[in-house]
């Protein structure tokens, strides 16, 4: 259930699925769950790492496009607050997860952009699924990348979206499907940054959330 079906228009909500604090517990971190709005800054000096998780898509007047029909849900306060976790991070060295939506964000916050809607982009038509429904897909992961290292160089990743990533601005491309789909970004010169379109935490790839715990615990 998407989280705008608990919303009112006086009224947001702020939730994840259980599956990433149960990942984040089971590596041995302690999960926390942080409320759009609260000062950045303070935040991040009492974190050892941050996971940006799923959810609406991305405002496209972030990366200067308007939006197309299927695009919907916007938050562009959603967006700029976790677009300062990201950069802030980045700039801090702190340790950051980016699934899904937080994979797209953190593209856009580099300077890259979205394909609005895969089922009427060229290549990728038959990528991915929405409504509630998913499917699963190969993806071919760089062997000398960190993902890599923590996975292999061939992984299956899940899909339940309808937008992805065409452009990823400076980040490194380190894992595409077999349609050629951008699904996992690196950015070399972080200590630990990891950003993936499919879910690790529903899919039971604990090793992503080992190496984000030893990460953060440097």
């Amino acid at each position: 259930m998407n989280e705008r079906d608990y919303e009112t228009p006086e009224q947001a909500v702020v939730m994840v699925p259980a599956n990433y604090p149960q990942a984040i517990r089971r590596a041995g971190g302690i999960p926390i769950l942080l409320t759009e709005g609260d000062d950045v800054e303070a935040l991040l000096d009492r974190l050892d790492g941050i996971i940006i998780a799923g959810g609406r898509d991305v405002d496209p007047a972030r990366y200067g496009e308007e939006p197309h029909e299927r695009t919907d849900n916007l938050r562009p306060e959603q967006d700029t607050w976790e677009s300062a976790l990201i950069a802030t991070a980045i700039e801090r060295d702190l340790p950051l997860l980016c699934v899904c939506r937080g994979h797209q964000l953190l593209a856009v916050e580099r300077g890259g952009r979205l394909h609005q809607h895969l089922p009427e982009t060229p290549g990728y038509e038959e990528h991915g699924a929405t409504g509630g429904e998913w499917s699963n897909h190969v993806v071919e992961i760089e062997p000398n990348s960190r993902l890599g290292s923590i996975l292999g160089t061939n992984v299956i990743g899940n899909s339940g979206h309808h937008q992805g990533v065409a452009d990823a601005g400076d980040l490194t491309i380190v894992g595409r499907t077999e349609d050629g789909l951008i699904e996992a970004l690196e950015l070399p010169e972080a200590s630990f940054l990891l950003s993936m379109q499919w879910h690790p935490e529903m899919l039971n790839q604990t090793k992503i959330f080992d190496a984000l715990i030893e990460a953060a615990r440097a």
